[in-house]
């Protein structure tokens, strides 16, 4: 049982928007999860490992994060994750086409764990995705289904983005310490992870959250 589960398509996801809240959420006395549906298979290696190790890897990256995270469960699933961007080679095996817009059966995967976890709030992407992403954007869709009659769903959303912030965490030193040890667990994704500093530094310390059926904004956790 848990109280907050992360349902997210790749290992990295769950560090990048919302180990802060996991962090606070545990701090709290909650029980938190994190489910991935695919194994980022079509992730770069940046040599750090042959092709076809890169989802037995990431999974080791993945445990290390939610060790870190003070995870109490954690779970990585299988389904395909959609082909790297232009200019990346796909390792070899990988499966072709749309990654998880092609496996709609991820749905009722998700509301499997859903049944037998009974989380009070599911955390995922928003339907945008964030960055458009097909696996964000299917995982997102998946989720929401998945959690009717079930969970509350939150988003982690963009400051900006088109969904309004709801709930706002500004994290305390000790979890942006233990945050940003999470996220250099993800050795093999070093260059997502440094694009991100680069692009979006505050949302490091800074994260940002859509309760579904929540207006205004509030400083501070939504549980």
């Amino acid at each position: 049982m848990v109280d907050l589960l992360v349902v997210v398509p790749h290992p990295d996801d769950e560090s990048f928007g919302a180990g802060g809240a996991l962090l606070l959420a545990k701090e709290a006395g909650l029980r938190t999860g994190v489910l991935t549906l695919t194994r980022g298979e079509a992730g770069r290696t940046l040599g750090l490992c042959p092709p076809e190790a890169l989802p037995e890897v990431r999974l080791q990256e993945l445990r290390r994060a939610a060790e870190i995270l003070g995870v109490d469960y954690l779970e990585a699933l299988s389904f395909p994750n959609a082909l790297p961007q232009e200019g990346v080679e796909a390792p070899r095996g990988a499966a072709t086409g749309r990654g998880l817009s092609d496996h709609p059966e991820a749905e009722g995967a998700i509301r499997e764990r859903l049944l037998a976890l009974r989380p009070r709030f599911v955390l995922t992407f928003p339907p945008d995705g964030i960055n458009g992403h097909p696996d964000h954007v299917a995982a997102s869709r998946y989720a929401l289904k998945a959690a009717q009659g079930l969970a509350q769903v939150v988003y982690f959303v963009r400051p900006e983005g088109p969904l309004p912030v709801t709930h706002r965490l500004r994290l305390p030193e000790w979890a942006l310490a233990r945050k940003l040890q999470a996220l250099a667990q993800h050795k093999t994704q070093a260059l997502s992870v440094l694009a991100f500093m680069e692009r979006h530094p505050q949302r490091l310390w800074t994260e940002t959250f859509h309760l579904l059926g929540a207006s205004g904004l509030r400083e501070g956790p939504w549980w």
